[in-house]
C-alpha cells in the first residue's frame, strides 16, 4: 500500500471525539458467516471477505469513530495480505478522517519489532495493538520512524482467563525493593492511596501496574492507549484514575455481553471523551441476508445513539 500523509493518531481521535463519535466497527470477517450470496459470487475466500468488508465500510464509515481489522481473520487465507490492504484502502479513500487500528497484538524483542513496525506502512495502520509482556524497552523499536502512530497496550482483556495473570496482586513495596519500580514511581503510587496507608498493605493487580507504566513510563509522544474490556467494568475507574486521559480501546460490547451503561459511567476521560468503543460481530453479522450492510448500518447507528444518550450529548 502506498503510504500517504495522515494526521497523527491522537489528532485523528480528537477530531472524531469532537464530533461525538465513539463507536468503533471491528472487522473480523469469518468466511463461513459471510452471506451466502457473496460467497457464491467469488471463488476465493479472501475476495469474498474483501467485498463483504468494503460494503460494511460503505454503510458505517460516516458513523464510526474508527475501524479495527483483526489481522488473524485476514492472514489465515492465501491472498489475505492483499485483501487487508484493499479493505484499508477503501477506508482511506472513502473516509479519510477515520483512523484504522490494526489488531494484531504484536510484540517482540527490538530487532523483531522493527519488522512489525513496517506494518504501519504496509497496511496503512494509524495504530496497532500490542502486549506488554516483554516490557517497555521493546516499544521504541515498534514505533521507530512512526512516532505519530498509536500503540494500544493490552491492559484488562475480555476473556475469562485473563484473571489468571491480569488480576494477580503485586506488592508495591516489594516491586520497588526489587527495582521494578523506581523510588519516584513508588512515591507517585503511594500518593494515589489514602493518606496514612501503610505501604506494606498496598497491592495492585497486574493490569493496574500495566496502566501505570504505559501512562507514566512508556509513553512516547502521547502515543499509548490501553485495551480495557467492557466485560470487566470494575477496571475502568481504577485504570482511569491511574492513567489519566489516555485513550481506552474498549472491546466486549455486543456478543460478548459487555456493560455499556457502566462503560459510559466509568470509562470517559476528564473531557467525557477518551473512548474507542468497539463492536464487531454484533454489527457485521447482524444479518446473513442481502440486506447485511444496511442492517450493519442500523446497528452502528443504534450503538452511536446509545453512547450519545449515555454521555448526554446531542
Amino acid at each position: 500500500m502506498a503510504t500517504e500523509t495522515r494526521p497523527a493518531f491522537r489528532d485523528q481521535l480528537q477530531a472524531q471525539w469532537d464530533q461525538g463519535k465513539f463507536a468503533c466497527v471491528g472487522l473480523d470477517p469469518v468466511y463461513e458467516r459471510i452471506p451466502q450470496h457473496i460467497r457464491s459470487q467469488y471463488g476465493r475466500p479472501d475476495v469474498a471477505m474483501s467485498d463483504f468488508c468494503n460494503r460494511i465500510i460503505e454503510t458505517t464509515g460516516d458513523i464510526a469513530l474508527a475501524f479495527k481489522p483483526n489481522l488473524a481473520f485476514f492472514e489465515r487465507y492465501e491472498g489475505g495480505d492483499e485483501n487487508l490492504m484493499d479493505v484499508i484502502g477503501e477506508i482511506h479513500d472513502s473516509f479519510p478522517g477515520v483512523p484504522v487500528i490494526g489488531d494484531g497484538k504484536r510484540a517482540d524483542i527490538g530487532a523483531t519489532n522493527e519488522h512489525y513496525a513496517a506494518l504501519f506502512d504496509k497496511y496503512g495502520f494509524d495504530a496497532m495493538t500490542t502486549n506488554p509482556y516483554l516490557g517497555g524497552d521493546t516499544f521504541p523499536s515498534l514505533v521507530k520512524g512512526h512516532e505519530d502512530k498509536g500503540l494500544i497496550v493490552l491492559c484488562r482483556t475480555t476473556n475469562p482467563g485473563s484473571k489468571e495473570l491480569q488480576e494477580m496482586p503485586i506488592s508495591i513495596l516489594q516491586a520497588t525493593a526489587g527495582e521494578l519500580l523506581s523510588n519516584s514511581e513508588f512515591k507517585e503510587i503511594c500518593a494515589m492511596y489514602e493518606e496514612g496507608t501503610d505501604p506494606i498493605s498496598m497491592f495492585m493487580p497486574v493490569y493496574e501496574i500495566v496502566a501505570f507504566l504505559a501512562a507514566k513510563r512508556w509513553g512516547i509522544n502521547g502515543q499509548f492507549g490501553l485495551v480495557v474490556g467492557a466485560t470487566a467494568p470494575e477496571a475502568f475507574a481504577p485504570v482511569r484514575a491511574i492513567a489519566g486521559d489516555i485513550p481506552f480501546l474498549i472491546p466486549g460490547i455486543g456478543t460478548q455481553g459487555g456493560d455499556l451503561e457502566k462503560t459510559l459511567k466509568y470509562a470517559p476521560d476528564s473531557n467525557k471523551q477518551g473512548m474507542i468503543i468497539n463492536s464487531g460481530s454484533a454489527i457485521i453479522f447482524a444479518s446473513s441476508g442481502e440486506d447485511f450492510a444496511e442492517v450493519a448500518r442500523a446497528k452502528t447507528i443504534e450503538l452511536d445513539r446509545q453512547i450519545r444518550e449515555g454521555l448526554g450529548i446531542a
